[in-house]
């Protein structure tokens, strides 16, 4: 009688804390072109070397958005990770294993946590990839981070055969043991709203050639990030596509969807409203959603069609929160935040990051 009462008791203990949601930050952050301090090496030759003071306004940004796990971009090795989440102060911190291949380690991400060296990287260039950190003391835990290769579709930069990045795949679980998966996306460059063929993402890239031109590269990549998301959405699980996807997906006038949008919901609608995509339909979401961006929004040309290149001053977003109907149910409502650089300079832009954070609350059990 006694083990029983113990039993019934401990489980009356056990019960309420099971059913208790959070509510946890999930942040998304284009850190430009991140190298660990006193690197000799930069990723493009006129990128700023940052001092510590720069370091440290990176951190104080960090602190700004407190969110429990942010999505990176843009980030050449753990050591450069840990410039700005170091594991000493307690950050947990994984890299894609793209830099481990670099490195001629195992392929896989590269994840470091307090006790361990933030390793530097060897080799005779730097590479932006993408990586995930985990605030100190955060509910939450990383329990898995693995490479998605398909992404890299490779690029023909005038007959030099270019990678492109791999998507970093984590899991996040809650104290409840609640989960959702993240895909940590950095998509190519160069097509923010122009026309994609439909035939790109509905064929394999890797039974063709690489492709020339930005578009039809970006293009390229629905065909693996669809798969991605028919995968979650065949096993049940919620999740989430998080980076910068370099595409304006607000861009198309009126009631017309941005390709890119098309590919990956798998819905095209005539004008009757008939859906000519023959492929089965996915219910998403995206936060941002016709919000303006109001990063260095300061410094914005007032009239851009007047200049030379409009595509530096556009409003529109272009790094998104990408989500299916799992994950739309923990979503806190209108928590979705930028957190530009307060009373910027010019100099701040190009010190710090061009891109600028952002966040979005979701609830766990």
């Amino acid at each position: 009688m006694l083990g029983r009462l113990i039993c019934v008791a401990l489980f009356g203990m056990a019960a309420p804390i099971q059913a208790v949601a959070a509510d946890f930050t999930l942040g998304n952050w284009n850190i430009q072109t991140l190298v660990y301090p006193g690197d000799p090496k930069t990723v493009f030759p006129d990128d700023h070397i940052r001092t510590q003071q720069d370091y440290a306004d990176l951190r104080h940004w960090r602190d700004a958005v407190s969110a429990d796990v942010l999505f990176l971009q843009e980030v050449t090795s753990p050591s450069a990770l840990d410039a700005v989440f170091p594991v000493a102060e307690g950050w947990e911190h994984c890299i894609s294993g793209q830099f481990a291949e670099a490195e001629g380690q195992n392929i896989a991400p590269v994840c470091t946590k307090n006790g361990m060296t933030a390793v530097k990287p060897t080799t005779a260039t730097r590479v932006q990839y993408p990586a995930v950190a985990l605030r100190p003391n955060s509910q939450l835990k990383i329990i898995s981070a693995a490479d998605y290769k398909p992404l890299d579709v490779t690029f023909d930069d005038n007959g030099t055969i270019r990678r492109i990045r791999w998507g970093l795949d984590v899991t996040i679980q809650s104290p409840g043991g609640s989960t959702v998966r993240v895909l940590d996306v950095h998509l190519k460059s160069g097509c923010f709203d122009d026309f994609i063929s439909f035939k790109l993402w509905n064929t394999d890239p890797a039974t063709g050639q690489p492709a020339s031109r930005a578009c039809d590269t970006l293009g390229q990549q629905m065909y693996p990030l669809r798969k991605w998301i028919e995968a979650r959405e065949t096993a049940g699980e919620a999740w989430m596509i998080v980076g910068d996807f370099n595409r304006r997906l607000d861009a198309q006038p009126g009631a017309i969807p941005d390709e890119v949008w098309i590919a990956l919901s798998g819905y095209s609608a005539d004008k009757t409203g008939h859906d000519r995509d023959p492929r089965s339909d996915a219910q998403l979401f995206r936060q941002p959603y016709e919000n303006m961006s109001t990063c260095w929004r300061e410094f914005r040309q007032p009239n851009p069609s007047g200049i030379a290149n409009p595509d530096d001053y556009n409003i529109l977003p272009i790094e998104f929160f990408l989500y299916g109907t799992r994950a739309a149910a923990m979503i806190v409502p209108e928590s979705e935040k930028q957190f530009p650089w307060p009373n910027p300079t010019p100099g701040d832009k190009v010190r710090l990051s061009d891109h600028c954070p952002s966040s979005l609350a979701i609830k766990m059990n």
